[in-house]
């Protein structure tokens, strides 16, 4: 077997392994699903799991990778900041409409230090867009592009967990991120 069709072969199966893992954990719950659950969904052997996924919080990393990996797709250098900033709320958004009931299932069953720690890292997009928005003269510059990003990220995390807690959405999640951002971007906007 070629090392191209064994690389394809193993991001396949990553593939199927974290699709199973998500829908056992949506279905039941992250606590409550076990490594052999996951390999039995799959159609696997319990070792097969574990090559692939060493720790059960392994599947929640790849998860969250996914997403940023989602929001570096939709770079686009060429806009400015702001924009960029709001295209990828609206991602964002949009990810979660379409996962709440994981989404909020994770949320739910994990400790707050797993949730900051494997689900929300600042995306390297949003430092980018910053970064770039402040050599452009768009934002301020005095500030850290890395600590305007924890900034950004930190009013996502906190709305998307505000529009977690009931079991039907309290607010439209779209319209509240662009909101909050315009109300942080206003006051970065360079003068």
């Amino acid at each position: 077997m070629t090392t191209g069709r064994r690389e394809a072969n193993r991001v396949r199966m990553r593939a199927r392994l974290l699709t199973a893992a998500l829908r056992l954990f949506e279905e039941h719950g992250y606590e409550a699903t076990t490594i052999d659950q996951i390999a039995a969904e799959a159609d696997v052997a319990r070792q097969t799991v574990l090559n692939h996924y060493p720790h059960k919080r392994d599947f929640l990393v790849e998860w969250g990778q996914d997403r940023r990996d989602q929001l570096l797709d939709l770079a686009d250098s060429d806009e400015p900041a702001r924009t960029r900033l709001h295209r990828y709320f609206a991602a964002l958004a949009a990810m979660n409409e379409r996962e709440r009931t994981l989404t909020r299932m994770l949320h739910v069953s994990l400790r707050h230090d797993e949730v900051v720690a494997h689900q929300h890292p600042v995306p390297d997009a949003t430092i980018a867009a910053i970064s770039q928005g402040q050599q452009r003269g768009e934002l301020r510059a005095e500030l850290a592009a890395r600590t305007v990003a924890e900034v950004v990220t930190a009013i996502y995390g906190d709305t998307l967990r505000r529009w977690l807690v009931d079991a039907t959405p309290p607010f439209d999640l779209a319209a509240a991120l662009a909101e909050r951002l315009d109300l942080l971007l206003d006051g970065l906007t360079a003068r």
